[in-house]
């Protein structure tokens, strides 16, 4: 007798796993690359925060900045930013990014844990490429 196939568990609240539901581990790269925030929306007078891109996967970042440089610094957990930074042959232009974490270092220095917010296929992949050519020549 033929066996038939078991159905496959429910999934909670009867939708489709998606990239902010299925939780993956990707490489990260430390790294120290100079980076641009802009704060959103887009349309209003802009307002560009330098900072320093100090770790980098395909799914999110870390940055170092100076709350010195915005009144916008420190930003609220969830706030959203654009950011641009060139990291290899990836260039990475008007890209969402929504903060899930900061800590402050020293009186002024804050690091800001950053996740990607619909962030390209091909980026995403040219990332993931990026990061682990850097990291197959470091080992």
């Amino acid at each position: 007798m033929a066996k038939r196939p078991r159905p496959s568990p429910p999934i909670s609240g009867g939708e489709l796993p998606s990239e902010t539901t299925v939780q993956t581990r990707e490489d990260r790269l430390a790294v120290s690359l100079p980076l641009r925030l802009m704060r959103l929306p887009s349309n209003t007078a802009d307002e560009v925060i330098p900072g320093i891109l100090i770790n980098l996967s395909a799914s999110g970042l870390q940055i170092l900045t100076d709350e010195r440089f915005s009144l916008l610094l420190p930003p609220t957990k969830g706030a959203r930013f654009e950011i641009e930074f060139f990291f290899d042959q990836v260039e990475i232009r008007q890209v969402v990014i929504t903060i899930a974490r900061r800590e402050k270092r020293g009186p002024y220095q804050l690091i800001l844990g950053c996740k990607f917010v619909r962030l390209p296929t091909p980026a995403r992949l040219a990332l993931r490429a990026a990061i682990a050519a850097r990291l197959g020549t470091s080992r």
